[in-house]
C-alpha cells in the first residue's frame, strides 16, 4: 500500500514538472508562424524564428513575398524605399507595425513603426487589393502627384482604389496630394465605389492637398481625408490642422463625395483650413457632396476655416446630400474675414438636411449666418430641419435662410446674436418656426409659440434652474435623447435646446441680450 502511494505521488510530481516545462517552453520559444506571415525589421535578420514566410529588411520585399490574405509584421523603426512609395499593395493583406525586433511581441507604444515616403510618392499605395488592414503605422512625407492624372495628385499618405480598406491606430502626417497641381486627399485618398472604407483611432495631422502657392485653376479638396463612393465609417479619429489648398478653392479636414452611406462618429475635427488665400472655399472641417445617408454624430468640430477671406461652412458644408448632423459640438469655426456664409454649418441641398441636438456656438460668418445658413441660388430650394439645437454667440446672425430656402425649426434656442433668425438675400421659400426660444438684440422672426426671453444658460450652455426653456418643447418621437445621451423628456415635456434637464449650479450666463 505504501509503495502504491509513493508511485502515485511520483507520477503526480512528474506530471507537474512536465506541465511546467511545457509552459516554460511555450513562453520562451514562440511558435513559428506559417508561410502566410512575413516579417520586417531593420536588419532583415533575427525574425525567422517567428515568421514562416521569411524575414526582410524591406517592407516591399516582405509584401511581395507574402501570400494573398497573409500578414506582414513590421518591427519598430523607420523604413524608406528608393522609389518613394514604401508599400505598394495589390493583394489582400494585413500590414501591421509595432512589433519588437523579433516580430514576436506586439507593443506599438514601445516599438514605433514609421514609413517615410521621402516625398517620392504615396507612402502606401493600394490598388485592387481585395481586403487590406493597416494598423499601428505612422506614414509621413508622402506625395500623391500623378496618381489621379498628369496634373492631379491623390493621397499623399495613403492612396487606395478598388479595395475594402480598414485602418486603425495609425498616424498620417506631413504629406501632400500634389506638389504642383490640383489634388484630392493630402493625407488619405480612397476611390471606394462598391467598397468599404473604415478608419478608427487614427490621427490625420498637418497634411495639405494642394500646397502650391502659385495661382491655379485646380482645387485642393480634403486636406486630411478624401473619400469618393462606397460605404464609409470614420470613428474616434483626430483630424487636425490639415489644409485643402494654399491658393485656390478646396475643403479642409474631411471631404466625402458621392458616398453610398457614411457614419462619421466621435471624431475631433479641429484647426483645418479649406483655403488659406482669398478664393472661395467650403467646408473647413467637413465637406459632404452628392452623398447619401451620411450620419455625423458625436463629433467635436472646432476652430476650422472655410477660407482666410471668403468661404462657405466654416465647420461643415452640406452640398446636395442626404445628411443628418446630431449631437455635435460645432464651436469657433469661421468662413473668412471679408465674405462668407454659415460659420458653423452651411446647407445647400434640395434633399432635407437635419440638424438635431447640436451645440453651435461662437462661430462667425463675415456676411450671413454665423451659426447656420440655408441657401440656394436657384430653384428648387435648399431645405433644412433644425430640432433641439442650441445656437448661441455666433456674432451678427444666428440662423439665416437666403434666396431659395425652406427652413423648419422646432425646439431650438437661438441666443446671443445681433439678430436671431432672419432672411438674407430676398427669400423665395418659407420659414416655419414653432416652439423656439429667442434672446437676441433683434428677433424679427420668431414663428409660433415662441419664447422671447433669457434662456438662463450656464457657461457651457446647459439650462439653469428657472430657465423658461425647461419643459417648453414639443414631443419629437424620433428624438428620444439629448446631446449627452440623456433621455427626453426629463420633466413634463421636452426642454428646448441641445441639453435636456437643468442644473442647480449657478453660473453667470454667457449669452446676453443687448437692449
Amino acid at each position: 500500500m505504501k509503495r502504491q502511494t509513493i508511485r502515485c505521488a511520483s507520477a503526480a510530481l512528474l506530471g507537474l514538472a512536465l506541465a511546467v516545462l511545457l509552459v516554460w517552453l511555450g513562453a520562451t520559444a514562440p511558435a513559428r508562424a506559417g508561410p502566410n506571415t512575413t516579417c520586417v525589421n531593420q536588419s532583415g535578420t533575427g525574425c525567422d524564428a517567428v515568421c514562416g514566410g521569411g524575414c526582410f529588411a524591406s517592407v516591399q520585399a516582405a509584401i511581395d513575398a507574402a501570400l494573398p490574405g497573409g500578414e506582414v509584421r513590421i518591427a519598430g523603426g523607420t523604413y524608406t524605399d528608393p522609389g518613394g512609395t514604401v508599400a505598394a499593395i495589390t493583394k489582400s493583406l494585413i500590414l501591421r507595425g509595432g512589433y519588437d525586433p523579433a516580430c514576436a511581441a506586439l507593443n506599438p507604444t514601445l516599438y514605433h513603426t514609421m514609413l517615410d515616403g521621402q516625398w517620392g510618392g504615396s507612402v502606401v499605395s493600394i490598388t485592387n487589393a481585395g481586403e487590406v488592414l493597416l494598423e499601428h503605422l505612422t506614414l509621413t512625407h508622402g506625395d500623391g502627384s500623378g496618381n489621379c492624372g498628369s496634373n492631379y495628385g491623390c493621397g499623399g499618405g495613403v492612396y487606395a482604389t478598388g479595395t475594402d480598406l480598414r485602418m486603425g491606430d495609425c498616424v498620417i502626417t506631413n504629406s501632400k496630394g500634389s506638389a504642383s497641381g490640383g489634388a484630392r486627399g493630402g493625407g488619405f485618398y480612397a476611390y471606394a465605389h462598391g467598397h468599404t472604407v473604415e478608419m478608427w483611432g487614427s490621427h490625420v495631422v498637418s497634411n495639405t492637398a494642394a500646397p502650391a502657392s502659385s495661382a491655379s485653376t485646380e482645387y485642393g479638396c480634403g486636406g486630411g481625408i478624401y473619400i469618393e463612393g462606397g460605404t464609409v465609417s470614420l470613428w474616434e479619429n483626430e483630424i487636425l490642422d490639415n489644409v485643402g489648398s494654399v491658393n485656390h478653392g478646396g475643403s479642409g479636414g474631411i471631404h466625402l463625395s458621392d458616398v453610398a452611406s457614411a457614419d462619421v462618429l466621435t471624431n475631433t475635427i479641429r484647426g483645418n483650413k479649406a483655403n488659406v488665400s482669398i478664393y472661395w472655399s467650403g467646408g473647413g472641417g467637413l465637406y459632404i457632396i452628392y452623398s447619401s445617408a451620411v450620419y455625423v454624430a458625436g463629433n467635436r468640430i472646432e476652430g476650422n476655416w472655410a477660407a482666410s477671406l471668403a468661404g462657405y461652412g466654416g465647420g461643415a458644408y452640406v452640398y446636395k446630400s442626404d445628411a443628418h448632423l446630431a449631437r455635435n459640438l460645432i464651436v469657433s469655426n469661421t468662413t473668412g474675414t471679408m465674405n462668407g456664409y454659415g460659420g458653423g454649418v452651411y446647407v445647400f441641398s434640395t434633399t432635407p438636411v437635419t440638424l438635431s441636438n447640436n451645440l453651435i456656438v461662437r462661430n462667425s460668418a463675415a456676411t450671413s449666418g454665423g451659426g447656420v445658413c440655408v441657401s440656394r441660388s436657384a430653384a428648387p430650394a435648399s431645405r433644412a430641419i433644425l430640432v433641439n439645437n442650441t445656437i448661441a454667440d455666433n456674432g451678427d446672425t444666428g440662423v439665416v435662410a437666403s434666396q431659395y430656402a425652406v427652413l423648419t425649426m422646432t425646439n431650438n434656442i437661438v441666443a446671443g446674436h445681433t439678430t436671431g433668425l432672419t432672411v438674407g438675400q430676398i427669400l423665395t421659400g418659407t420659414i416655419v418656426a414653432d416652439h423656439n426660444l429667442f434672446w437676441n438684440t433683434s428677433d424679427p422672426i420668431t414663428g409660433s409659440n415662441a419664447i422671447v426671453g433669457d434662456p438662463l444658460l450656464t457657461a457651457d450652455y446647459h439650462l439653469r434652474t428657472g430657465s423658461p426653456a425647461a419643459d417648453a418643447g414639443l414631443t419629437i418621437p424620433w428624438l428620444t435623447t439629448d446631446l449627452e445621451g440623456n433621455s427626453r423628456p426629463q420633466g413634463s415635456a421636452y426642454d428646448l435646446g441641445a441639453y435636456e434637464g437643468v442644473t442647480a449650479a449657478v453660473f453667470l450666463p454667457l449669452v446676453v441680450r443687448n437692449r
